[in-house]
């Protein structure tokens, strides 16, 4: 399979950052709701349940992105976002299925990875051969451009191979 363009990438990754992003903002509101009732407490205990809550908040977060990309990366290979822009991503070994464990770190720790240092590892893809990015490097996977025939809204013949009236 071809290996994915970097803008239908770029736009998966944007498309899954909204869909995560909204449920964060959820999760933000609820926080601010907690610190609101802390800081009507006794000012002495409010730095002790405001660090608890910003650590539960945090963990929350990640289990939520760990949920959303090993489930979908590890049933169809596709997240939403990807799905979206007809990309998927694979093992590197031929019919292989990335597992939920690999699926999730990818998209926790590897993300991370990538995006720490300026988002060198996501840039990476764009110059890099065979279009990978340092987590897909990490966890032995690549994004490919998923064929017509297994795209599942697509009907008919693909029309890039009909030959069209003079």
């Amino acid at each position: 399979m071809a290996p994915a363009h970097f803008l239908a990438r770029f736009m998966a990754w944007l498309f899954d950052g909204l869909i995560t992003g909204f449920v964060a903002l959820i999760m933000a509101l609820a926080t601010a709701s907690l610190v609101g009732i802390i800081l009507s407490l006794d000012p002495g205990i409010f730095n002790m349940l405001a660090l608890i809550v910003g650590i539960v908040t945090g963990a929350l977060l990640l289990l939520l992105n760990f949920l959303y990309y090993g489930y979908f990366w590890s049933t169809s290979g596709a997240s939403l976002g990807m799905k979206a822009f007809d990309i998927k991503v694979v093992r590197r070994k031929p019919g292989e299925r990335i597992s939920f464990w690999r699926a999730g770190f990818r998209g926790t720790i590897g993300y991370w990875i990538s995006a720490i240092p300026l988002y060198l590892g996501y840039i990476w893809a764009g110059f890099d051969g065979n279009k990978e990015g340092w987590h897909d490097k990490i966890f032995d996977t690549h994004v490919v451009k998923v064929p017509w025939e297994e795209q599942p809204l697509r009907t008919g013949p693909d029309p890039s191979k009909v030959k069209q009236p003079v």
